[in-house]
């Protein structure tokens, strides 16, 4: 055949590829072609074989063709399988679970297995007087959700429960009425209007002289506090605001509910009716008691009004004829026949002295005899944020004896904080040890004290393994459930800080688990675990010479162990079902998420640490090494160290950064502990997650549909595993570029441009767009892109 010409139109004449790769691939190209490269290599005659030159294949019966073709076919097959396997082969390249696995046991290096999430909920009984105890390994069974499975969670240790179980409280602003410019009356009120002038009075004790203001009415609404009880808000317009020193419960607040006109003849002098100390009024007003405030009020163009305190009462004869205006008490002008006078007794009170000697006395309004309008109380909170409260048992619930109790706070909603309680007198000090900054509780609130240490895992209490024989070195079992449940343990252990919850009996007598067999006698009655590809837990005893072997018998090998564990775990309210029923548990209550757990190692956490793990040696000195320990702890999600000034304590420190929340930190904390250089401090903070949105528009190739395209384009920015943003992917200080965006969009076939692009950033709460290339997150933080967040439109569309 002609070797410059395709047999077929259809062929495309194509060279064996020359194999190169550069340093660093994470995938090796490793075929010299494909099924039209080697047919057409094929179908090339050597220079000897000149039998061949005039060869012209046909499509049509001809065998020979079809012989090359079969071959080409076989080609194509081992060269793809060839490079599936050189994949598979180096660390970096392998993008299988069991591959990545196979390799990094040359190392030694054994990854992490999943860790059961673990907490706490609390107890409540039918009876509080018939206190009971749960036992250890009571269950507790979460609530199954839309594609889910329920979750076992067992109790950690032997548990008394007693009353009281729960304390409904109330949470009162008890802060000083001097910025204040309302008050709650405790009811419905409905004597008190708006423009009525109210009297504050401090309570004080007897004898002593009580503070008071007047304030004026310019509101009145009815509400319901956080429990559904009606009170009464009165808003005021002057003082505005109050200014009064105290809470509101250190004062009365009273309203006048009579009142009495000043002398109202005008043959009297003004003067002598009204001074500075001293008040005529119109008649015999005996209700005005001394020690009693009165008001005066000026009701002409310039209103005016003034509060005072009574000093003094008597009662006098005045004439209201009289004919000396400046003396009352004399006698009518002289007339014939005589005028007779007309005496008219009435009260005269004194008072503190006020500037009201000038005032119109006909206009003038003596109000007295001040009664309560109702019960001033401090005004229930309608959220609570932390991190410290101060909270009032409700009656008649009262608080337990004792101090510094570890509570849990369950609010209207089901949800809550753990606490820690300070008790003092009827009121009792909480700090909320766990309540985010951006979170609220909504009252009413109650109070947990039974609490139950939980974490997750069902209890398998004896499998039978099988029976040993002591002819066979090295002999292995495999537990018929998976995962074995690993918690997390307060302490470091070679293997990691997390323990097994397996126990293995060998004829009645427990047999301890060891990380390794290495540098164990020979009669050590010791087995080690490994986890597969499939996730099942295989159990090895020694050979006898590293290790015991077991001794034979018949079905004399027995596990007990739990069984379940991973990230996801139960939500706030969702650990509540109680699997059997127990005498005088009424329900169990989780306020407060359960949480700590944690997925295996990913093939991308092994290939990353498992080679700096090695370079460890159960030691951190480099920067890298504290980070490739804290990112082995379980639950840390991801982990980044930097080695830096730090002015607070004026030296270097290794600050290492965690992901993604308070219990990454103290597993982080735990697993270095023993691990860092003495001479060298650490800090473990927890990493900082900085909210995005992105907005952006793709121009979209007409053949292809649009939502197939923004779907494709949604998972390479956000898929868990693989995309740009993926919560498995992205790290911490990672910085992100703009080409990196229009390079992974531009990916997807399909897509032809994009345009319209925004890129924000979470500032407070708010976003701002950010207009450079480069985003960097800054030290400690990682970028967070949810779907939500996430806008992708198509032009035209």
């Amino acid at each position: 055949m002609n070797a410059t010409t395709a047999n077929c139109p259809c062929d495309v004449l194509e060279p064996l590829q020359v194999i190169t790769n550069a340093p660093g691939l994470s995938t090796l190209h490793y075929r010299v072609g494909d099924f039209l490269t080697f047919r057409h290599q094929l179908l090339l005659p050597l220079p000897y074989e000149q039998e061949l030159i005039n060869w012209r294949p046909s499509a049509k019966g001809d065998l020979a063709l079809q012989m090359m073709e079969w071959w080409a076919y076989l080609a194509d097959i081992l060269t793809f399988y060839n490079e599936r396997i050189a994949n598979q082969s180096y660390l970096r390249t392998a993008d299988q679970e069991e591959s990545v696995k196979r390799l990094i046991r040359i190392l030694g290096y054994r990854p992490r297995p999943g860790i059961g999430a673990h907490g706490t909920v609390a107890a409540l009984m039918s009876s509080p007087s018939r206190p009971f105890t749960l036992p250890q390994g009571f269950p507790i069974q979460s609530k199954s959700g839309p594609g889910k499975q329920p979750q076992i969670f067992e109790l950690y240790a032997d548990t008394l429960v007693s009353s009281p179980d729960a304390v409904p409280v109330d949470i009162y602003t008890s802060t000083p009425l001097n910025s204040a410019t309302n008050v709650v009356l405790t009811g419905s009120v409905t004597t008190v209007n708006v423009g009525d002038r109210l009297l504050f009075m401090e309570k004080t004790p007897t004898g002593a002289s009580p503070s008071s203001i007047l304030a004026t009415v310019g509101d009145v609404q009815q509400e319901k506090d956080p429990r559904g009880k009606v009170n009464t808000r009165v808003s005021f317009s002057t003082p505005n605001p109050l200014g009064l020193p105290n809470s509101a419960t250190s004062y009365r607040l009273l309203k006048s509910v009579q009142s009495a006109h000043l002398w109202p003849y005008t043959t009297a002098s003004a003067s002598v009716v009204l001074t500075r100390t001293q008040a005529h009024l119109e008649s015999i007003t005996r209700q005005i008691k001394v020690g009693e405030p009165v008001l005066f009020e000026l009701s002409d163009v310039t209103f005016q009004y003034q509060l005072t305190k009574v000093t003094s009462y008597s009662e006098e004869v005045w004439n209201a004829n009289t004919g000396t205006p400046s003396d009352p008490t004399q006698p009518p002008p002289s007339t014939t026949p005589p005028t007779p006078p007309i005496p008219i007794p009435h009260s005269v009170i004194g008072f503190d002295g006020v500037p009201i000697d000038n005032w119109n006395v006909q206009k003038t309004l003596v109000r007295y005899a001040w009664q309560e309008v109702g019960q001033l109380i401090e005004a229930l909170s309608a959220t609570v944020s932390g991190p410290s409260v101060t909270v009032r048992a409700i009656p008649p619930a009262t608080f337990p004896p004792g101090s510094n109790l570890s509570v849990l706070v369950e609010d209207a909603n089901g949800r809550g904080a753990p606490a820690s309680e300070t008790l003092s007198g009827t009121t009792a000090d909480l700090q909320l040890t766990d309540l985010a900054s951006n979170e609220t509780l909504k009252p009413p609130l109650s109070l947990l004290y039974d609490l139950l240490g939980v974490s997750r895992g069902k209890t398998v209490p004896r499998e039978i393994l099988g029976g040993g024989d002591a002819t066979v070195a090295g002999q292995e079992f495999v537990l018929q459930n998976s995962p074995l449940t690993y918690l997390l343990s307060n302490t470091s252990t070679p293997g990691g800080n997390y323990t097994s919850t397996l126990e293995i009996m060998v004829n009645n007598i427990e047999w301890k688990e060891v990380p390794s067999f290495y540098g164990q006698p020979p009669d050590a009655q010791v087995f080690v675990t490994r986890e597969d590809e499939h996730n099942l837990t295989h159990v090895q005893f020694g050979d006898g010479i590293n290790g015991s072997r077991l001794p034979s018998g018949v079905n004399n090998v027995v596990a007990t162990y739990r069984y379940g564990s991973g990230a996801d775990s139960p939500d706030a309210g969702q650990l509540t079902v109680l699997t059997q029923p127990w005498p005088n548990l009424k329900a169990i209550r989780n306020p407060v998420a359960v949480g700590g757990g944690a997925d295996p190692d990913s093939p991308k956490k092994i290939r990353r640490y498992a080679p700096q793990s090695v370079l460890t040696f159960g030691r951190a000195v480099s920067g890298d090494d504290y980070e490739t320990i804290a990112a082995q702890a379980p639950g840390v999600a991801r982990a980044r160290s930097y080695w830096a000034w730090n002015n607070e304590q004026q030296r270097t420190l290794v600050t290492i950064y965690v992901g993604d929340d308070a219990s990454a930190v103290k597993a982080a904390k735990i697993a270095l502990a023993g691990a860092d250089d003495p001479n060298h401090p650490v800090l473990v903070r927890l990493a900082v997650a900085i909210p995005l949105k992105l907005e952006l528009a793709l121009r979209i190739n007409p053949v292809y549909d649009p939502i197939a395209i923004i779907s494709a384009v949604t998972a390479v920015l956000l898929d868990d595993d693989t995309g740009l943003f993926g919560i498995h992917v992205i790290s911490i200080g990672q910085i992100i570029y703009r080409s990196q965006i229009y390079e992974a969009c531009l990916n997807v076939s399909g897509v032809l441009a994009v345009h319209g692009f925004h890129f924000s950033r979470a500032v407070g709460t708010r976003f701002e767009e950010t207009f450079d290339s480069r985003y960097d997150p800054g030290e400690g933080g990682f970028f967070q892109l949810s779907h939500d967040k996430l806008t992708i439109d198509a032009e035209g569309s």
